[in-house]
């Protein structure tokens, strides 16, 4: 046999897809990070109160990301798991936005399952690729490229809470976000290798 084919992200689907899977969750993430706990505020917390809760979703998350590389190595098609956290993301959404006091429990814990996004791309990666320099393109292609879109979401977030003195646009922005993600993952979630693209 000849050597490896090249990888080529920028030149596959599977490769702008990674990065676009990438892009999105960490986009969302980013948002979490800078206003879930202003979100909470509006709803009645105390400052302290507000920042554990947001301190619960990275608590939380740590589980699920050590239980994902293993959970995405076993299974064929990352369907389920991509579904899966896009599920429980869109509840904790969908929640925050109709009941952020009563619920803020179950939203964290949901949105802490959601966020499972990140480590499930960083897994993903390595099962996409042949070899030790696909993966190496493959990531640095899907990182680079998606924490430039991620880089919009804080900021995004922030203007339309700003314009609409509510959560109701901002929430139905990383809703959006959620379903260009979704959409993303089911590119990437058929086994194939990036070296095989052209």
């Amino acid at each position: 046999a000849g050597p490896p084919a090249r990888a080529r992200p920028a030149r596959s689907r599977p490769g702008w897809a990674m990065a676009v899977y990438f892009g999105a969750q960490s986009l969302s993430g980013y948002a979490i990070m800078g206003w879930l706990a202003q979100l909470f505020r509006d709803a009645g917390f105390r400052p302290e109160t507000a920042g554990l809760l947001l301190a619960g979703v990275t608590a939380l998350g740590v589980p699920v990301a050590l239980l994902m590389p293993t959970l995405a190595g076993r299974l064929r098609t990352l369907r389920p798991l991509v579904f899966g956290l896009t599920a429980f993301s869109a509840a904790s959404y969908l929640g925050l936005a109709l009941a952020p006091h009563d619920g803020a429990l179950l939203w964290v814990a949901l949105l802490a399952l959601g966020q499972g996004a990140f480590p499930l791309i960083l897994t993903t990666i390595g099962l996409r690729a042949r070899t030790a320099e696909g993966t190496v393109a493959l990531s640095a292609f899907a990182q680079s490229t998606g924490y430039v879109i991620a880089a919009l979401g804080p900021l995004l977030v922030g203007v339309l809470y700003e314009a609409t003195g509510g959560w109701t646009a901002p929430i139905g922005f990383l809703l959006a976000a959620l379903a260009v993600q979704t959409g993303a993952g089911l590119v990437i979630a058929r086994p194939r290798f990036v070296e095989d693209e052209r």
